[in-house]
This record gives C-alpha cells, sequence and structure tokens, in this order.
C-alpha cells in the first residue's frame, strides 16, 4: 500500500486540539493548544531546544507530519504536534506564552539560515482511526520489534566511534582484555561483554579506577601503568562483580559510588603490590665478610633505600642451603629464572563483595518466604542498609525453619528436638530458633539432606553464646539499640548458614 505524501500549507495545518498530551483537557483554539502544550515548563524548554535545532539544521527528514483531513479543507496533525508547534513559533514568536522564554524563540527566529517553508510535507491518512496504529508503534516501544527498536549502549558506542574515530574507555578495556588471552581468562573476555560498555567506560575511566587498576587515562586513551599480569587480577575481580554479585551502573555513578566500588577489590591483588611482591633482589658477586657485620635484625640489614623490604633468611629449599652431597657453607647452584606469563594469583571474588546478601539460587514454595528472599537477593544492598538486612536474614531464617517443620510434620517425619526427642514446635509460641537450628540440622543430616560436617559448624554456631552468627547475635539486631550489624559479617554469617538454607528448600 503506498503512503499519501502531499506538500500543504502550512496555514492549512492544524495542532491537534485533542491531544493526548493534554490529559483531560481539550483546547478550545489554535492559541490555547499551544498555552497546553507548554504548561509544563519542562516541556516548554523541551520546545525551545527543538525550535532551536531547526532553526539551525533545518527539518528533519526521517520524519513527516501525519496528518487527516478535518472535512473543512484543512488538516490535523496527528502526529507531530511538538514539532508543528515549534515551526510556528520561529515563524510568530510573540505567540509564545511563556514570558521567561520568549527571548529564546526570538533568538532562534533571528538566527534562521533559511527562509521557513509556506508548505509542508506530510503523510495524509483518512481518518484518525487509521492513523491511531501508526501513532501507538511510534509511541509503545518495541512491540516485539514492530515498533521502534532502540540502539543500546554498545550500539550508540559504536556510532560514536565511527564518527570520532575514537574508541570509548569502556571499548578499549573490552580490546585490553579480549587481545590479551594469555593475561586474562576465558571467563573475562566472556565478562566483559556482558557488561554495558558505558558501564565500563564510567568506571575506568574515573580516578578512583585509574589509581586502583593503574590504568591511566590520557587523551582518551587507556595506558597501563604495570605489566598486564599484575593488572589484570583487580580487572577480573571488578568484571565478577558486575556479572556474579549483583552491581550495576547504579552503583559507581559518583566518585563516592566509585571509591566503595574498588574499595570491594582485596588488597592482594593490587597491581602495585604485585608488582611490589615479584621484584627481586639483585644478584651480587661474593665479597669478604665485613669487619663489623651488622646484626642479622639491623633495621638496615640487607634493605636498600627506596626498594620493597625483602626477607632476610631465604625460606626452605632456596639459596643459601648446601646441596645434597656438597660441603657444609658451599654456594648452592644458581636458581632457575622464573617463567614469565600468568600469576598465580587469580581474580576470584570474595564472598564480602557481593552486593546482595543472598544471591544464591533457592526454590521457595510458600510466596510470602520467598518475597522476603528476593529482598535479601535482589532489594536490599547488604553495604548500604546493613540493619534492615539483618533483620530481615533473621526473619528469613525462622520462618524457613517454620515451614520446614510443618512440611516434615505433614509428611509424618516430624523433626525432634536434640534433648528431648521430642516434635519441635514451631510458629509464634513454639520453641527457640537456636533449639530449631540444631534440630534441623540434625533432622536433615541424619536423611542424608546436609553433610556432617556442615551440621555440625551449623549447630555450634547457632547455638554459641553472644558469638558472631549466632541467634543471640542476631536477637541483639531486633532488641538491641546498641549493636549495629557490620556488612562484612552478615555476608559471612549468610555463608554459613547457606548449606542449611539450600537443603531446607533445594
Amino acid at each position: 500500500m503506498s503512503r499519501d505524501i502531499r506538500s500543504i500549507p502550512l496555514d492549512l495545518i492544524k495542532l491537534d486540539q485533542e491531544n493526548v498530551r493534554f490529559g483531560n483537557d481539550v483546547a478550545q483554539n489554535q492559541r490555547e493548544a499551544i498555552d497546553l502544550l507548554m504548561a509544563d515548563p519542562e516541556d516548554a524548554r523541551k520546545l525551545l531546544r527543538l525550535a532551536q535545532h531547526i532553526a539551525e539544521n533545518g527539518f528533519d527528514p526521517t520524519e513527516l507530519q501525519l496528518v487527516a483531513p478535518d472535512g473543512t479543507g484543512s488538516f490535523i496533525v496527528l502526529e507531530g504536534n511538538r514539532r508543528l508547534t515549534a515551526v510556528k513559533l520561529l515563524q510568530k514568536p510573540d505567540l509564545c506564552p511563556v514570558e521567561k522564554l520568549f527571548k529564546g524563540f526570538m533568538a532562534a527566529h533571528e538566527q534562521l539560515g533559511f527562509d521557513l517553508p509556506q508548505e509542508l510535507q506530510c503523510s495524509v491518512v483518512n481518518s484518525r482511526a487509521e492513523g491511531d496504529m501508526w501513532i501507538e508503534l511510534k509511541h509503545t516501544g518495541q512491540n516485539n520489534g514492530v515498533g521502534r527498536v532502540g540502539w543500546d549502549s554498545d550500539i550508540r558506542d559504536e556510532r560514536r566511534a565511527r564518527q570520532t574515530g575514537v574508541e570509548s574507555i569502556g571499548r578499549q578495556v573490552r580490546n585490553l582484555v579480549k587481545d590479551n588471552p594469555q593475561v586474562f581468562s576465558s571467563k573475562s573476555i566472556t565478562d566483559v561483554y556482558q557488561i554495558p560498555v558505558t558501564t565500563l567506560t564510567r568506571l575506568f575511566s574515573s580516578a578512583p579506577a585509574q589509581k586502583t587498576f593503574q590504568l591511566r587515562v590520557e587523551n582518551k586513551e587507556l595506558t597501563p601503568l604495570l605489566p598486564l599480569e599484575f593488572i589484570a587480577p583487580s580487572v577480573e575481580f571488578a568484571l565478577d562483580m558486575f556479572v556474579n554479585e549483583g552491581y550495576n551502573v547504579n552503583d559507581i555513578r559518583s566518585d563516592e559510588n566509585r571509591t566503595r566500588f574498588v574499595s570491594h577489590i582485596p588488597p592482594e591483588l593490587s597491581p602495585q603490590r604485585l608488582f611490589g611482591g615479584s621484584i627481586k633482589p639483585p644478584t651480587a658477586a661474593p665479597i669478604a665478610a665485613p669487619i663489623n657485620p651488622l646484626p642479622p635484625n639491623s633495621p638496615v640489614a640487607g634493605t636498600s633505600p627506596g626498594l620493597p623490604q625483602l626477607p632476610t633468611s631465604p625460606p626452605a629449599g632456596d639459596a643459601g642451603t648446601s646441596p645434597v652431597g656438597a660441603a657444609p657453607g658451599s654456594p648452592a647452584p644458581p636458581a632457575k629464572p622464573e617463567p614469565q606469563g600468568k600469576l598465580g594469583i587469580r581474580a576470584k571474588p570474595l564472598s564480602r563483595a557481593r552486593k546482595y546478601l543472598v544471591p544464591w539460587t533457592l526454590d521457595i514454595s510458600n510466596n510470602r518466604i520467598n518475597a522476603i528472599y528476593r529482598d535479601l537477593r535482589k532489594t536490599l544492598v547488604v553495604d548500604e542498609c546493613p540493619n534492615a538486612v539483618a533483620v530481615t536474614f533473621r526473619v528469613f531464617l525462622e520462618v524457613s525453619c517454620d515451614d520446614f517443620i510443618l512440611r516434615q510434620t505433614q509428611r509424618n517425619n516430624p523433626v525432634l528436638r536434640v534433648d528431648t526427642q521430642k516434635p519441635v514446635r514451631d510458629g509464634m509460641g513454639g520453641d527457640k530458633l537456636s533449639m530449631k537450628i540444631q534440630s534441623i540440622a540434625k533432622h536433615l543430616e541424619s536423611n542424608g539432606g546436609l553433610a556432617t560436617p556442615a551440621s555440625k559448624a551449623i549447630f555450634k554456631r547457632a547455638t554459641s553464646f553472644d558469638s558472631v552468627g549466632s541467634v543471640d547475635h542476631f536477637n541483639l539486631f531486633v532488641h538491641s539499640s546498641a549493636s549495629a550489624p557490620v556488612p562484612s559479617e552478615l555476608k559471612d554469617i549468610a555463608d554459613e548458614y547457606r548449606p542449611l538454607l539450600e537443603a531446607i528448600w533445594n
């Protein structure tokens, strides 16, 4: 079906007085239609920017007004009312109902680099109903590919790279990882492409990240300050935080956020520390012993200004021990040079670096308990709201125990107290949480649902008086105004109870 494209005199093209942008209002005339379009201050400013863009660049060749005849010889704009309003205000700035924006429209009018056309090309449909389908497709998203499919961050980044000839920092990070498989693991090469390129740019172009990763950004180029084998572990750790620990762009929006993000990277993965630890003392030729040698524990013995302090006594098996069959005190053969390549340290994330308390998958059938679990897994950020996380986890642990006790009772396999061998009472007025945990751990162990070491560890943890992770410790979070939970401890506690929760639900 061919389109009906016509050049229509500007004076015959009318704003839609029933525009959905007006809400429940209906404009009584064209002047009021302009007033309603500019009633919101932000909408008014956007219209001014649109008018300025038209004045500088002309009309968008990819867009036509969609119009329908009104029965009087004129045409009503069904799609493109903002553009038509911008044109009318460029033509007659005194139509602007917002006094403080009048000067802006007047300036745009005076800066016009071309004469405004007397006619506009429009796509004509027979009725409002005929145009509704196309308007909805344009304004209601992708619609499974039928509507407008927007560009994601990667496509926008590719577009900018083609236009400017300069790759973004995020794209350079991807290339750095991808082009060095001898240094970065295959997992990291996969991970770096799962993170939006704009997120990578936001992190790695920041001052905290440049300092942490020893990757300098200068003249829009990413430059490693140390050999990549020392940089890779910390970069891989950061990539894993995004892919597997729930972090996203919202966690690195400000420098304060980014400083907190990189603080999760373990110090032992610091590029500077790894590089410093790789420096070997120079091999010196044998010299005669000094007349007054310094004692071994002297602060200046075996040290050089500006160099890392190294052990004064060699480790077992190192140079300084006599080879088998050699006379005592004879020099050892020279050590073989260490092979270059990947460091032994890999970026295995610590559980404390995760964003949420419970990142593991649990198959929870109870809707209310499942909602609590989802809060702990996807909503409550441990480092930002440790009090809410602590109380919620304590609730989650108890309701999980109660649900398990109820299910086992219904299956004629009741959970028995570890002291009296009587059924454990669940719910309000039931046994204490510590007794529930102990009894469930033993019940699961005896039925093969929980390994003996895990059962013993949980049993001991739950019953320890006033120690981290004990039920008494949990109760302080609820009842004490002085005991504040520590985020890192909460993550450790959740890890310790993980085998029990997985056995209960999975």
